[in-house]
């Protein structure tokens, strides 16, 4: 017998079942599965229940006449070809192949929010592994406002999908050269698609040049070049439109004969500070995990020498590049500018999917230490960020709020006691609570925060408070972005109902009273989609894209060349058009004295294009003969 009795062990827990998950092949690969699952039940509602907006008109209906050779692009008296020559032929093509509709272009939607995320699984998968591909998956399937962005005929999901692509086929070391062609090809058409995201191929470029020597990239080069020439040529000279719109007057002289003509714009709103503080924070509002990943990953950047390799260092760095870049020429294009102040939050997902790369490749490098000032400056961000997010939900969570009853105190609400004691209005009550309530949001993410911080602190005598906060902003921003707070909040386009139906019902509803051949003026709505299921008939080109495309004066002719109009053009065109076509809510008084003046006879109107809105229908009017 021993002189010396064993203490009692204790008996340590079996953890045998946790490795055998982490090791499992199968797993992931189902959760990844479950995700997409969820992401097209989704995304299939939405296409249903979204309503069209302009864009989304004009993309297809310009793409199909495009397309089927009814138009060229750029032509003189066409469309006001207002962006690069893919982003009207791709849909236009498979518009040729399927029919002309609403409905092919959101499926199609759907199929490319599939492609995309399937990419998005081989990239993060590479990069962290396959769990971390599919929680990924499941960060994009569970935010609504991503799902929605991806689900109509616009360009969101088109470029997010050809992004992730040139991602799948070049990051990470050991590509095959074939692939890092390819690449640049697809890199390429990106920009022959939508010419704000022209600096993905020259950075993608220095990335295969340092990440695979000058062979891969001159291949990468030419590949990427001759795509760029190929694609412009047949469009020469009328592309240079869209250089002479974007690049400044003074640099480029040369382009002054393809300017738009001078005239005063129609839609040239004022936009104040707050609206654009709105703007940027309602942004990352609905793409909060992502940019937060990337705000992580920037603060908590690890020493070059700490990056789990070299190839993960050079892939951080470049997604880095490539995401500081898209944001600020897409920050630029809406914040310098009156047109289009809250198209931030839709140009952000067209790379919203780098945030969550960056993340799994700082999560793989994971610094042991941080410094102060970046812990001091992941505080200062997570309160600035956690109040600007509340300011910008004061449509509905200040609102709500406000709406708040007292019953104790006879049932006044927090609005009335503001405005009873305080005298403040309603709508500076709701932007006050709101601010008020994401200051209050940052300021527990922080306590919280503080709770595994000061344990640390306690074992190891280093500080990570702001380490611990970053990570608390992550994992809230996960739990909040199913819910109004964050992605749910986003309803900018919601209707309900089924929209494909109803644009379809009207379409060939119009059809059957418009024959092919007849000239058709048009005021039916933002969206044009009901014309695409009216085969033959003559539109007048520049109405496609409404007021947008509308100017207050201007030599006419010079006007409509470029793709515009103005108010002489319209009342020739009401002048002579065989059919007018004019959505109920619209349907005033200029509109009345035109069209009942013994010219014309109304014919029955569709019902509404849109359950959400009353005064959706389209009245018919045929020219009397």
């Amino acid at each position: 017998m021993s002189p010396h009795p064993t203490a009692p062990q204790r008996n340590k827990p079996d953890l045998a079942w946790l490795a055998a998950i982490r090791s499992s092949s199968w797993l992931p690969i189902l959760l990844a599965l479950l995700a997409a699952i969820l992401y097209l039940y989704q995304s299939w509602g939405y296409a249903h229940s979204l309503q069209s907006v302009l864009d989304e008109g004009a993309y297809l209906y310009k793409g199909y006449a495009f397309a089927s050779g009814q138009y060229q692009i750029y032509q003189d008296y066409g469309f006001w070809s207002n962006h690069m020559p893919l982003a009207f032929y791709i849909p236009g093509g498979i518009q040729t192949l399927f029919g002309p509709g609403l409905d092919t272009g959101r499926y199609f939607a759907i199929f490319l929010g599939a492609l995309m995320l399937l990419g998005v699984w081989i990239v993060v998968r590479r990069l962290g592994g396959p769990w971390w591909a599919a929680l990924v998956l499941w960060g994009i399937a569970i935010n609504p406002a991503l799902v929605k962005m991806y689900s109509t005929a616009i360009t969101q999901v088109l470029i997010a999908c050809m992004l992730v692509w040139v991602l799948v086929l070049t990051l990470g070391k050991d590509r095959p050269l074939w692939q890092l062609a390819l690449g640049a090809i697809l890199a390429a058409a990106m920009w022959m698609t939508r010419i704000n995201v022209f600096p993905v191929l020259p950075i993608l470029l220095l990335y295969i040049l340092w990440q695979n020597g000058r062979k891969a990239a001159l291949i990468a080069v030419l590949a990427g070049g001759i795509t760029l020439v190929a694609l412009h040529a047949p469009f020469w000279p009328g592309i240079l439109r869209m250089y002479a719109y974007w690049l400044p007057d003074s640099l480029t002289p040369f382009l002054a004969a393809w300017q738009p003509p001078a005239a005063s714009l129609y839609w040239d709103p004022e936009i104040s500070l707050s609206t654009r503080l709105n703007s940027f924070f309602r942004t990352f509002r609905f793409h909060f995990v992502s940019l937060a990943a990337v705000i992580t990953t920037w603060i908590l950047w690890p020493k070059r020498s700490s990056w789990k390799s070299e190839s993960h260092y050079r892939a951080a760095v470049f997604l880095s590049v490539l995401f500081a870049a898209l944001f600020a020429i897409h920050f630029w294009a809406t914040m310098s500018k009156n047109y289009c102040a809250y198209c931030l939050e839709g140009y952000t997902a067209f790379f919203a999917a780098l945030g969550w790369m960056l993340l799994v490749l700082l999560i793989a490098s994971w610094p042991r230490l941080t410094s102060g000032w970046r812990q001091a400056l992941a505080v200062i961000g997570i309160l600035v960020v956690a109040s600007g997010v509340g300011f910008s939900t004061f449509e509905d969570i200040g609102r709500a709020i406000l709406s708040i009853e007292f019953p104790s105190l006879g049932q006044p609400s927090i609005q009335v006691l503001l405005e009873n004691k305080f005298q403040v209005s309603p709508p500076r009550g709701q932007f006050l609570v709101a601010f008020a309530s994401g200051v209050i949001a940052g300021i527990l993410i922080l306590l919280i925060a503080a709770v595994p911080a000061w344990i640390g602190y306690r074992r190891t005598g280093h500080s990570r408070s702001g380490v611990w906060a970053l990570v608390s902003l992550l994992v809230a921003g996960v739990l909040l972005t199913p819910t109004p707070v964050l992605g749910l909040g986003y309803r900018s386009f919601d209707c309900g109902g089924d929209v494909l139906a109803s644009y379809r019902a009207a379409g060939e509803h119009l059809a059957r009273l418009i024959p092919p051949g007849s000239q058709v003026y048009w005021k039916g709505g933002l969206s044009v989609a009901p014309l695409l299921y009216i085969p033959g008939v003559k539109i007048y080109p520049s109405q496609v894209n409404g007021d947008y495309s509308y100017r207050l004066d201007g030599d006419p002719d010079a006007l409509e060349r470029y793709g515009f109009w103005n108010h002489r053009l319209a009342d020739g065109w009401l002048d002579e058009a065989d059919f007018v076509l004019v959505e109920e809510r619209y349907y005033r008084k200029w509109f009345k004295d035109w069209v009942n003046q013994d010219r014309f006879v109304e014919l029955p109107p569709t019902d509404d294009l849109l359950a959400c809105r009353d005064s959706s229908a389209i009245r018919v009017f045929q020219r009397i003969r």
